[in-house]
């Protein structure tokens, strides 16, 4: 007799049936073969294997299925893997879909959830209720579903703690809730979500129902030519990407290579050691462990580093003057495109020269 070791631990016999109504549900109405993926059941079950390994391997092999011609299995293996999130869920908090005001006021109690939606009465919560719609899990192909699980549903102790339906409706609650007749507002705003008619951006989908949480998206601020400006934008990257936020900084105003510091000549590095540390920084803290930070590091195409910024993801030179997880841009002004149109020379200065010998500043 073939077992197999349960979420609690416990041994019991391994049951095809259970196995084979997961995957009806997952390739209903769906253009695949069950019995493709029902037959790698045999190869995948092993001595001590548990359901929970029984439930990826599944998945993966859906994907693995997944071709062109057969495009469906990716939506089969998206559907699994929204099955085996309700389950596991379930086993943590001992609960699952079905008891909407029970989710809030715990997670509330836990610190997950922000307090203000508990301004809705337990009367408009089991409205709310009637209208989650947890066939609505189903719509999802591996990709979006592997997205939605293990970038914003929110975990307490390092364990997901919620469900992707009630992920819309909070969302949706917090949207309505300074509306009159907000009942029917977080209903609307839920439908649209869930159905995926309209997207939200990720500080929103990710903050919006947790404490004090960001809902900015991208932000923008630029380097004055000083080491407290410098350092200040640096620690203000970094708290940015830590709540979830994306950064655009210029750093035009950053003295060139081999310019004057402190009477000294040939001192300053110019502006590629600035953006190796924003780079760093941009890498060291990600945007709440959903994604990777995400800088953009703007130079106007006057400034004497250009040549030297636009070098900065190449593959040849040296290594240590690269930057490969930041998006460089170019600010070009209308200057620029005139001496382009007539095919002039253009010139390159260096910003703190300028400001020395002309008091101009030229961004």
């Amino acid at each position: 007799m073939r077992q197999v070791i349960n979420r609690e631990g416990i041994r019991e016999k391994l049951d095809i049936t259970k196995i084979r109504e997961k995957l009806l549900r997952a390739c209903m109405d769906l253009e695949v073969n069950m019995v493709e993926l029902e037959s790698h059941i045999d190869s995948i079950y092993q001595v001590d294997i548990t359901t929970k390994k029984i439930q990826e391997s599944l998945i993966n092999q859906a994907v693995s299925m997944t071709s062109f011609e057969e495009s469906d299995w990716t939506y089969v293996a998206g559907r699994l893997l929204m099955m085996e999130t309700e389950r596991e869920v379930y086993h943590k908090r001992g609960f699952s879909y079905g008891q909407f005001s029970r989710t809030v006021k715990k997670l509330v109690e836990l610190g997950v959830y922000d307090r203000r939606l508990l301004e809705y009465s337990d009367k408009e919560l089991e409205e709310l209720e009637k209208a989650i719609d947890i066939s609505r899990d189903m719509l999802y192909d591996y990709a979006g579903a592997n997205m939605l699980v293990n970038r914003y549903l929110l975990k307490y102790d390092g364990i997901i703690y919620e469900l992707p339906q009630e992920v819309f409706m909070c969302i949706s609650m917090l949207l309505a809730i300074n509306e009159e007749n907000r009942v029917e507002i977080a209903k609307t705003f839920y439908n649209a979500l869930s159905l995926k008619k309209i997207s939200l951006a990720t500080p929103i989908l990710a903050n919006l129902r947790v404490p004090k949480g960001n809902l900015s998206s991208c932000f923008i601020t630029a380097m004055d030519d000083n080491i407290e400006s410098i350092f200040y934008n640096i620690d203000t990257i970094a708290k940015i990407s830590k709540n979830g936020g994306g950064v655009g900084l210029n750093i035009s105003r950053i003295r060139g290579k081999n310019s004057t510091v402190n009477g000294y000549f040939n001192a300053s590095g110019g502006v590629v050691p600035w953006v190796k540390i924003v780079n760093d920084t941009a890498v060291a803290v990600n945007q709440q462990g959903r994604r990777a930070g995400a800088v953009t590091v703007a130079l106007d195409s006057w400034h004497v580093d250009i040549e030297n910024f636009l070098e900065l993801q190449t593959e040849n030179g040296d290594q240590r003057g690269k930057a490969y997880d930041i998006y460089p841009q170019v600010v070009l002004s209308d200057l620029f495109m005139r001496r382009v149109e007539a095919d002039l020379p253009w010139s390159l200065f260096d910003p703190y020269e300028i400001r020395k010998n002309y008091n101009v500043e030229l961004c």
